[in-house]
């Protein structure tokens, strides 16, 4: 039963602290099956006919020097069997095969520990993942949000049929590999014009990056800073999507597109996205460009496709992490955040532009 759960709360949606509940499940599942090893260990015990002999172990003990004796000793004689076996053994078995149902008082205590270790001044870079880290927004909000920001009524219906029609697959291709999902899908911005995507991407910032970020994941951000340690995004966003975080950190990398002579986006990047591996060169060719330390450094993300730059630092964070990750933090003993938009925020329906007049809309791309 509780391995049918996992395998259903794995294969959901789920992030944060309902990806929480399925590695707790995780946990109790592997005290479970240990618990299982011992019942099957000694049931075998309790099955089994037989007398024990310890010949040739006293043969061991009766060749030792008397100073081997003294010091490694294996005579079974001087051992007083029912006080071991009934204060010792016992306990302890009983204590390593129970499974606990519920958290350990300490849990609390340790978090707060280790998210005083992160903020400690002694740690050289912070480096942050964007979506679902900092703001519970995507590529494809923020492609959607500029595309429909210049289409009328009609237009705007139609291009949100075809994006949910398109949702479950290009799901799927971000599950499969993130840098081959985005370079599918910002090929979508071929002939954009940059001076317009550039006079848009302000208006993202205000009506869709901000209303959609987590306050609390802003302030680490400033804390980090306060501390003296070196920020750095680390994101698959476009650059000029990102582009007025910058007060926030020292250093931004981002996706770039190539621009075409007549000043439109070509819809193909110039180098490879910053994602999974790369990620984690990026920080450690940092480090090593700064003469700084990454086993001194903080990485914050919230997904598996992370996990390579989280092992590289030495101290990971897993922010809003999905289902996996929240396992594999909490074996490992990361720290884990939960971070939320503010209470009473905008909510919009879907992540489209505000509608312009007709003489305001100019040229389209979507």
């Amino acid at each position: 039963m509780a391995e049918r759960t996992e395998r259903v709360l794995h294969a959901l949606p789920l992030r944060g602290k309902q990806a929480s509940w399925a590695a707790k499940l995780d946990e109790t599942k592997t005290e479970i099956d240990r618990a299982f090893q011992y019942v099957q260990l000694y049931g075998l015990y309790t099955e089994c006919e037989a007398i024990y002999q310890v010949d040739n172990l006293m043969a061991i003990h009766n060749g030792l020097s008397a100073e081997d004796a003294l010091s490694f000793n294996i005579d079974p004689r001087s051992v007083d069997w029912p006080t071991y076996v009934s204060t010792i053994h016992l306990p302890s078995i009983v204590h390593h095969s129970r499974a606990k149902t519920r958290p350990g008082k300490t849990r609390t205590d340790r978090a707060d520990r280790l998210r005083r270790s992160v903020l400690s001044a002694e740690r050289h870079v912070a480096a942050f993942d964007l979506e679902n880290t900092l703001i519970a927004s995507n590529v494809v909000e923020s492609y959607t949000w500029l595309a429909t920001r210049r289409l009328n009524t009609p237009e705007r219906v139609r291009y949100v049929l075809r994006t949910l029609a398109e949702a479950p697959t290009l799901s799927a291709m971000d599950r499969k590999d993130r840098g081959d999902f985005l370079r599918y899908f910002y090929r979508r911005y071929e002939d954009a014009p940059v001076s317009q995507i550039d006079e848009d991407s302000t208006e993202l910032l205000t009506n869709l990056i901000l209303t959609k970020g987590f306050p609390a994941g802003i302030r680490r951000v400033r804390e980090h800073k306060a501390l003296g340690h070196r920020t750095i995004l680390i994101t698959g966003a476009l650059d000029f999507a990102v582009q007025g975080l910058r007060p926030l950190f020292d250093e931004i990398i981002a996706a770039k597109m190539t621009v075409t002579p007549d000043g439109t986006y070509s819809g193909h990047l110039s180098h490879v996205p910053p994602t999974g591996e790369t990620r984690a060169q990026i920080l450690a060719d940092y480090c090593t460009a700064e003469g700084l330390r990454l086993d001194e450094s903080i990485a914050y993300a919230d997904s598996t496709s992370d996990l390579p730059m989280l092992e590289a630092v030495g101290f990971p964070v897993a922010v809003n992490p999905e289902t996996r990750l929240a396992s594999i933090a909490r074996k490992r003993g990361w720290l884990v955040e939960h971070w939320s938009k503010a209470a009473g925020g905008p909510r919009p329906l879907l992540p489209i532009g505000p509608l312009l007049s007709e003489r305001e809309r100019g040229r389209r791309f979507a």
